[in-house]
């Protein structure tokens, strides 16, 4: 993490906004800033855009600052209308990390324009202690992806139902099974990852298997490799949606559906149905003054997106609920639905 944010060059400032209890905020902003030499602008509480955009105007960063958070710390940002209150602001924020759920293409493009800065996605868990890969801050980082495994860090693909069946790809030289198409439950292995989860040997044994003698962690996630070694990831395997035999995966859903004008914001998750097997439902965030409807979001999702990733059911909401860093709540969503608790129980 130290030399991924520019360690070689000390002194640079963290805008720590994200709780250090958390291990994301723990590892990027404090423990890296230290071990860097750098230096940390702390808030006891997250600020209000205004007030963030005002302290970063008065922080002098000769060098850029390192901004991380959740996506919806740069959603903010994207969408400040006000910004060019503070021009000072732009080009500042040159070391920026999304991670703790994905990066929607949208709200990053946006934020690039809104301040000129640079953000990538980080990607890590807490098993493995808890970076594995990032994005290049200083040269070329495909959108999209979450960069390259750090230093003695190796990744795979393997098939979701059976890791016994062997890796899909492991991007070794004779390896041909990139793509989408060869997609897959990305696995870790390096010097981060735990050793097991306390006292709980069912649940080490189903996360942490071993393969040609060494030791993988399966991350849960599923995504594909591309011929430069770089991994997309779909989604969460938990939150797979299967409808009528297709593979749904929510972050695609609610990319397209923020392609819309009107949406802020998009959680999508799978509800059970007897004829599909799972419905995919979208809970909505409306920009400010928006009128549109739950049946007009569902027209523009008929002209505009492949029929099996169309929202069958449509909810508006006034927020979408995220947690303490950010991070998007689906499964809050899923859980408190009429549909999932009839089928489920509370």
């Amino acid at each position: 993490c130290m030399y991924w944010l520019g360690g070689e060059q000390p002194g640079i400032g963290n805008i720590g906004v994200l709780p250090l209890f958390h291990s994301f905020a723990h590892t990027v902003v404090m423990n890296t800033t230290i071990a860097f030499g750098g230096w940390m602008m702390l808030f006891p509480r997250p600020p209000d855009t205004p007030e963030l955009l005002k302290t970063i105007e008065e922080l002098p960063a000769p060098k850029g600052l390192v901004y991380a958070g959740a996506e919806i710390l740069f959603k903010r940002l994207a969408e400040f209308e006000d910004i060019n209150k503070y021009p000072e602001v732009m080009g500042k924020l040159n070391l920026c990390v999304s991670g703790a759920g994905p990066l929607h293409r949208p709200v990053r493009d946006a934020f690039v324009k809104n301040t000129g800065g640079r953000i990538v996605e980080g990607y890590g868990l807490s098993e493995a202690t808890p970076v594995v890969s990032a994005g290049n801050l200083f040269g070329e980082s495909p959108i999209g992806v979450i960069g390259m495994p750090f230093p003695a860090t190796e990744w795979g693909i393997w098939p979701v139902e059976d890791f016994s069946e062997g890796p899909i790809c492991l991007g070794n030289p004779n390896d041909t099974n990139f793509g989408e198409e060869h997609t897959g439950e990305i696995c870790v292995h390096g010097p981060q990852v735990m050793l097991e989860y306390l006292n709980k040997p069912d649940e080490t044994a189903d996360t942490i298997k071993e393969y040609n003698g060494k030791l993988w962690l399966l991350t849960g996630d599923i995504g594909f490799m591309n011929e430069d070694g770089t991994i997309e990831i779909r989604d969460r395997k938990k939150q797979l949606i299967k409808y009528k035999g297709y593979s749904v995966y929510p972050k695609e859903v609610e990319e397209l559906l923020m392609k819309h004008p009107e949406i802020s914001e998009a959680a999508v998750a799978g509800l059970p149905h007897d004829e599909f097997g799972e419905a995919v439902k979208a809970w909505v965030e409306l920009t400010p003054g928006s009128t549109l409807t739950p049946d007009e979001i569902k027209k523009w999702a008929a002209e505009n997106m492949t029929h099996y990733k169309r929202p069958y059911y449509v909810q508006i909401i006034e927020e979408v609920p995220k947690n303490l860093i950010g991070k998007v709540q689906r499964r809050t969503l899923q859980e408190a639905d009429p549909i999932f608790k009839e089928k489920y129980g509370k």
